[in-house]
């Protein structure tokens, strides 16, 4: 049995005598459309035959008509021969239990900070939910006033898949709060579709065309730099690059080099891999022989 309100409430009775595992029974409240947070409370009475489970009692918040909504509160406990009551504060709006903030680099950590109203205790459970599913378990908590704490939150390794909107959870043993979401934004670095174009050779340079218009990832672009190594060997170099081409010197003759381009976006974590490599050998210092060889 769900009880709604207190004096003059209604309530909801379920009998599952005659039904099958897995079935349920839905009860809806009236849309909350005031930009507020709301304060849900209710009572539940469950039973059941001796030594038997009632089953499951769920609570979910749908937003915008989605189909079931998101789990903030459940029980399965065995049945009890009194009632027990539930509160929720649900913001609709502008969160009154939280205030979301998130940083982001990609493929390392998003940081989510949540201010709590009211005191820390230790039989409180908070995590962050992801609309696509993903959760993150708190990390630490720090006080901010004497009536407000924060907590803090890691989502690792970040893909741009994790972007979307986060929100956070707070449950106690009389009642669970929800935050309103806040948006995760993962931007990709800049990596080249294409390799550098070759453009002249000679003994000791090699001048190439960045070719790096197109890109996978995010931009704007605020760095460019030119990546390049000797195929056979251990010679290595990364130069900066403030032109569409680029002259490397000081070359062995007769080499092959790799030479990859590698872009940045602003932010920490912005430099993308390299992208895909040119493969080009620098010309003889002399006359080659017959069978292609220098002298």
């Amino acid at each position: 049995m769900l009880g709604l309100s207190s004096t003059g409430s209604a309530f909801m009775m379920v009998n599952s005598t005659g039904r099958f595992a897995g079935q349920k029974a839905l009860l809806f409240t009236p849309q909350l459309k005031e930009n507020d947070t709301h304060c849900v409370i209710f009572q539940y009475y469950v039973a059941g035959r001796a030594g038997g489970r009632p089953g499951h009692l769920n609570v979910y918040i749908k937003e915008n008509n989605s189909p079931m909504g998101l789990p903030v509160w459940n029980t399965s406990g065995p049945a009890g021969r009194s009632w027990n009551q539930v509160e929720l504060a649900i913001s609709t709006y502008w969160p009154n239990f939280y205030q979301v903030r998130s940083t982001h680099t990609p493929l390392q950590t998003a940081t989510f900070l949540c201010t709590v109203n009211g005191e820390w205790r230790d039989s409180f459970n908070l995590w962050l939910q992801g609309i696509g599913g993903r959760e993150a378990p708190m990390k630490a908590t720090k006080p901010w006033n004497n009536q407000r704490f924060i907590g803090m939150f890691d989502v690792v390794n970040t893909t741009k898949q994790d972007s979307g909107r986060y929100r956070c959870i707070v449950h106690s043993n009389i009642g669970v709060g929800v935050s309103n979401y806040g948006e995760l934004t993962i931007k990709q670095p800049p990596v080249p579709i294409a390799p550098p174009q070759l453009m002249a050779v000679g003994a000791t340079y090699l001048w190439i065309q960045l070719n790096a218009n197109s890109i996978n990832g995010d931009g704007p672009i605020i760095n460019r730099e030119v990546e390049y190594r000797t195929v056979s060997g251990t010679m290595y170099d990364l130069q900066p690059v403030d032109k569409t081409s680029h002259k490397i010197g000081h070359l062995d003759p007769d080499t092959e080099y790799e030479i990859s381009v590698l872009l940045t976006r602003p932010l920490e974590g912005g430099t993308g891999a390299p992208g895909p490599p040119l493969r080009a050998r620098t010309k003889c210092a002399g006359n080659r022989d017959h069978l292609g060889c220098c002298f």
